[in-house]
């Protein structure tokens, strides 16, 4: 088995390959400019048979659009319904680690000098740096080891502290007390590491843009294979699903954009430490 060190495993974590900004300024651009490409094949298509006398076939392609519909439906569905259950997950991890932290902090009464104060104030400056700025987005993977590297120089400290704050002669029912809350801090980490990655594969967000894409370049062919024009309800269709594919990646992402991961447990378990220690 190859060996890693801790930060080079958690480079590892999945991350959009491109901001949002960039997503809705593609799509955008595509969605409609694919309905007027297909439009365009159509007439081009619809004209050459009618110059050479062939008959045009109003039918033709109505079951592939059919299929392509229903399978970005599905897509759609699928993708939506994994972005909310990621949402949830993702807050469920910060007020569990929330009232980990707390526990641990409250827990450390049962301490003697000068280990509780010690403790008190490495769990507090371990919070901090829990905590996602508004201002500091989480949108690269330098930005995702800056996180990392904060929270890990800061939780270096608990556990031999730990060890030393529970060590003889302290009862061990109190060590076992305060040394279990401590675990469970440690191993929320672990749980917060999924409200920075995306297990949303580039393969997988591919195949929704290029589903998406084929609708509309069929619904415009057929609309010019029939000697339509290209009406506002075609542009409303793609309008719908810029939408719904942005609302889909803003939910992933947890910490850009206009849906973001609610850290309100974090931070007034913060203001509890901070009036404590205070």
């Amino acid at each position: 088995m190859e060996t890693s060190t801790i930060p080079e495993v958690y480079e590892r974590i999945t991350l959009p390959f491109l901001g949002l900004g960039t997503m809705a300024l593609v799509l955008a651009v595509l969605l409609p400019a694919f309905a007027i490409l297909g439009f365009m094949s159509g007439r081009s298509n619809r004209t050459r048979k009618i110059a050479s006398g062939e008959e045009v076939d109003l039918r033709a392609g109505e079951a592939s659009l059919g299929a392509i519909m229903a399978l970005l439906g599905l897509l759609l569905a699928f993708s939506f319904g994994s972005s909310l259950s990621l949402l949830e997950s993702r807050k469920t991890d910060i007020i569990t680690e929330a009232n980990a932290l707390g526990t641990a902090f409250l827990r450390a009464d049962y301490l003697s000098e000068p280990s509780r104060s010690e403790l008190k104030a490495a769990l507090y400056e371990y919070a901090q740096t829990r905590l996602i700025p508004e201002t500091g987005s989480i949108v690269s993977r330098e930005d995702a080891s800056a996180f990392i590297d904060r929270s890990l120089a800061a939780q270096e400290r608990l556990w031999p502290l730990t060890v030393t704050a529970t060590a003889d002669p302290l009862p061990p029912a109190i060590a076992t007390f305060f040394a279990g809350a401590v675990n469970d801090v440690l191993d929320a980490h672990q749980m917060r590491m999924r409200s920075i990655s995306v297990p949303v594969t580039e393969l997988s967000q591919v195949i929704v843009v290029v589903t998406a894409l084929a609708a509309l370049f069929l619904l415009g062919n057929r609309a010019g294979i029939a000697g339509r024009t290209l009406t506002w309800r075609t542009y409303i269709f793609a309008g719908l699903l810029f939408v719904v594919m942005m609302t889909v990646l803003d939910v992933q992402r947890a910490s850009q954009g206009f849906i973001r991961v609610d850290q309100t447990a974090l931070m007034a378990t913060l203001a509890d430490m901070e009036a404590t220690l205070r």
